[in-house]
């Protein structure tokens, strides 16, 4: 469990979010919303561990993420960045499997680890391409092999930013299909813009709105219509109420 504590995030001097407090449970699906800027991206890699925070504290299982170990952290916490490049000349496999490097220590024989790799792979549909350079991959299949490689780490809260970049619309389904049947053991925290993603799939969400603000709670109560207009700044048409709500 992640639990956060009047937690304030400032960015370029401007305080992005104030005082939030949330709790992140094994068997939640979370999904961060808010309009460009609002601090989505920001707030994940805060939670993650990679960027500083002004005032609060985030434990793991009740210990200051500050105060783990790389490694520890890693296996508590994968995150999948907005964007990557494929800067490495290695092989769609030999990429997934650098995911395993937190679990290095454990010394898990060679057949666990091949299995472990060779399910990610099958997950995200990437069997024909296997072996592969990741340097002569489409963008949709490196997106397919980032997230794989999140798959293999097998931490205990998966955080992804913006999963849904460069996939189609067949494999969106099956990703938030995924990942709403790895969150009955895990915790699972997106970052999107996918409204419609997030009624279908997520159990909870947290809204970042202007002026430091947050919506916080359960998706089906806080997907409102009123909320929604607060968070984007707009009015939104029936017709799109409608179609996604």
């Amino acid at each position: 469990m992640i639990s956060i504590k009047n937690l304030s995030i400032e960015s370029h001097k401007s305080l992005l979010i104030s005082q939030l407090n949330v709790h992140f449970k094994q068997g939640e699906f979370w999904a961060i919303l808010g309009k460009n800027g609002s601090g989505k991206t920001t707030l994940l890699h805060t939670l993650a561990g990679f960027l500083n925070y002004k005032d609060g504290s985030i434990k793991i299982n009740d210990t200051e993420l500050k105060s783990l170990s790389i490694l520890s952290r890693a296996q508590s916490i994968s995150l999948l960045p907005q964007t990557l490049e494929a800067s490495l000349n290695c092989t769609v496999t030999q990429s997934i499997s650098y995911g395993r490097y937190p679990w290095h220590k454990n010394k898990y024989d060679k057949e666990t680890e091949e299995s472990i790799v060779n399910t990610a792979i099958k997950a995200m549909e990437l069997e024909d391409i296997k072996n592969d350079s990741i340097q002569k991959i489409s963008g949709g299949e490196l997106r397919k092999v980032e997230i794989a490689t999140i798959l293999a780490q097998d931490s205990e809260t998966m955080m992804l930013d913006e999963p849904l970049n460069h996939l189609d619309i067949t494999f969106r389904f099956k990703l938030m299909e995924l990942l709403k049947q790895l969150s009955k053991n895990k915790t699972i925290i997106i970052v999107t813009h996918d409204i419609q993603y997030v009624q279908e799939y997520c159990s909870h969400v947290i809204m970042l709105l202007d002026n430091s603000r947050t919506i916080i709670g359960k998706a089906n109560d806080i997907m409102t219509k009123e909320n929604l207009n607060t968070m984007l700044g707009i009015s939104l048409p029936n017709k799109f109420m409608n179609k996604t709500l």
